[in-house]
């Protein structure tokens, strides 16, 4: 791309498309600001319960009494309401509200991800206990391999085994050393209870989905009037869905957004502390580093693609690292002016890129505490083949199909 390095022009010159309003991203940018500077001036310290965490608690609970609500209430009718046929039909209502609204564990598909377990990579799972235990969080109880250009962190199941997830067109894009600053950064989200935080605010939010999707217009709705009408012949059928549409429909958006607000400070915040963490870790000018070389992961990916569609007999994964290492350090240097512009992130709970980089560099320098060697990270690649093998013939027969 040509561009000018001193007034920025043609830095970006790709349409812009923002699936958000304009007023939820001024709104984000004006969090993510306000945040940079209460960091940058070591006004916070460590990840902690403040308001906005609060808030989205309090909103997520009240929330999650309604399936407890209604199975305490089913169970109320059976046992002393009569007749009983009556409080039958209205607890399996009760029960049916139950199973609809119900908190969902999170699991892995053995179709989504492939499963490294420890036995399988002892130097991964060794550097992934290094990390963690400098970081002092819990050690990882299993890795999982995807196509997707990320990586990832989660708790699994009602016991909320941490899991750690690779994405190939991310690992492929890291250096050893900025590998390591990704894996503190995620395991950095462990250690301040994130997973456990987006388990019961994603947990409201599913109910919420479920209430908006219900009380909504839907083409069946239309349907449903039309032949009302034409049976009946009177004008005002339907007026009874449009009217809990109208209302319900509303509420449960504008609770919501008010969900989504409160969340999404304590979110960002949570990056910019993962990001030191990663700093610590893994060094912070590496932990700044490997922030940029997000804003390849997508040309990695499609990268990967292109390769598995077009040049079956090559090699995908060198063919990806060929072509990521012929990108000049210039055109990188135009993506993160770009993102500038853009205010690039990798979706709405992250602050924009710039910023994130911006704060590592402006405070103080810290040094690695774990470093990979080329000899390990030769190792750990070599345990994942055939977890990366298995990912790539799932990608193939997706682009091909």
């Amino acid at each position: 791309m040509t561009w000018c390095d001193k007034c920025d022009w043609n830095v970006d010159p790709t349409p812009r498309d923002h699936p958000q309003s304009a007023r939820r991203l001024k709104l984000e940018h004006r969090l993510a600001e306000t945040l940079y500077r209460e960091l940058e001036t070591g006004a916070v310290h460590r990840a902690g319960w403040d308001a906005a965490r609060l808030t989205a608690y309090l909103l997520s609970g009240l929330l999650l009494l309604l399936p407890l609500t209604a199975l305490v209430g089913g169970i109320a009718l059976l046992l002393f309401y009569r007749p009983l046929w009556l409080s039958i039909i209205i607890a399996v209502l009760a029960f049916c509200l139950v199973f609809l609204f119900r908190p969902r564990a999170s699991r892995l598909s053995g179709e989504d991800a492939q499963l490294v377990h420890r036995a399988d990579a002892p130097s991964l799972y060794g550097v992934l206990d290094r990390i963690a235990d400098g970081i002092g969080t819990q050690r990882v109880h299993l890795v999982a391999v995807t196509s997707a250009p990320t990586v990832w962190f989660t708790r699994i199941g009602w016991r909320f085994r941490p899991v750690l997830g690779i994405g190939l067109p991310a690992w492929i894009t890291l250096g050893p050393q900025e590998r390591v600053a990704a894996l503190a950064h995620e395991l950095g989200h462990g250690k301040h209870g994130d997973a456990r935080h987006g388990f019961v605010v994603g947990a409201a939010e599913t109910i919420l989905a479920e209430i908006q999707a219900t009380f909504s217009t839907q083409p069946l709705d239309g349907i449903r009037r039309d032949v009302g009408a034409a049976w009946t012949m009177d004008p005002t059928v339907g007026i009874l869905t449009r009217i809990l549409n109208t209302t319900i429909g509303a509420l449960a958006r504008g609770y919501g957004w008010l969900l989504t607000m409160a969340a999404l400070r304590s979110s960002q915040r949570a990056e910019y502390l993962a990001d030191r963490k990663a700093g610590e870790i893994a060094g912070s000018a590496t932990a700044a580093t490997m922030l940029e070389r997000t804003l390849l992961f997508e040309t990695s990916y499609f990268a990967l693609e292109r390769t598995l569609r077009f040049a079956p007999e090559v090699e995908p994964v060198a063919a990806v690292r060929q072509e990521l290492s012929a990108i000049p350090a210039r055109e990188v240097e135009r993506r993160v002016r770009a993102s500038r512009i853009r205010e690039t992130r990798t979706d709405s709970s992250h602050p924009p890129t710039y910023l994130r980089t911006r704060l590592i560099r402006t405070r103080p320098a810290t040094t690695a505490h774990v470093v990979l060697g080329i000899d390990e990270n030769r190792a750990i690649d070599r345990e994942l083949a055939g977890a990366t093998a298995a990912a790539l013939k799932q990608l193939r027969h997706a682009v091909q199909t």
